[in-house]
């Protein structure tokens, strides 16, 4: 008799996307608070099986959100230029942010303060975008652009500052002219004027 033993059923990839969407679609209705990972899955069409075997709890399955909607949005182009660079990856925080899902985001910094386990969803969701912007400033200080002493991460706050106060703290609005008008004023402290690129 043979050993060999039938395979199971393989992963169907398409309930992971109905889990997601439909996770995504209850915090923006009903907040991170009132998240319930069975409707999540009811909603999604799915067995509360299907979704556990996936996430096995409802900070892994918020983290996988965040990871869809603010990290798989990062852009990954070099434009060969720092304010290039800064102006898309700002841009697209701001898209993020006000023009996109951003109560979603809101929602989960603000309860982070509860929730030990979501802030650390946050803070590492947050930590792996600020590497893109490390990997610019690389980019920079070896083309002769930005000071290698500049402190990237107090440039970084600088940049995504703004954003998150007008979102978090005030009641002021923001465009997306205000994204170029913040990197220039963060370049104007740290860049290297007239600086040649490196032979």
């Amino acid at each position: 008799m043979s050993s060999l033993r039938r395979p199971g059923r393989p992963r169907d990839d398409s309930a992971d996307d109905k889990i997601l969407a439909a996770a995504l679609a209850r915090l923006e209705r009903d907040g991170y608070e009132h998240l319930r990972v069975d409707d999540v899955a009811a909603d999604a069409g799915v067995a509360k099986t299907t979704l556990y075997r996936r996430w096995e709890s409802k900070e892994a399955l918020v983290a996988e959100v965040m990871r869809r909607l603010y990290l798989d949005r990062v852009p990954a182009v070099d434009h060969g230029d720092l304010r290039a660079d800064l102006v898309a990856l700002v841009g697209e925080t701001y898209r993020l942010l006000f023009e996109g899902p951003g109560q979603v985001v809101e929602d989960l910094v603000r309860s982070s303060g509860a929730s030990r386990e979501l802030a650390d969803v946050v803070r590492a969701t947050t930590q792996a975008r600020r590497r893109a912007f490390h990997q610019a400033m690389n980019r920079a200080v070896a083309r002769g652009e930005l000071d290698p002493a500049a402190d990237h991460d107090l440039v970084i706050d600088l940049l995504v500052g703004p954003l998150w106060t007008r979102l978090l703290v005030s009641d002021l609005t923001m465009s997306p002219d205000d994204v170029e008008t913040i990197v220039d004023a963060v370049l104007d402290g740290v860049a290297l004027p007239n600086a040649a690129p490196p032979p």
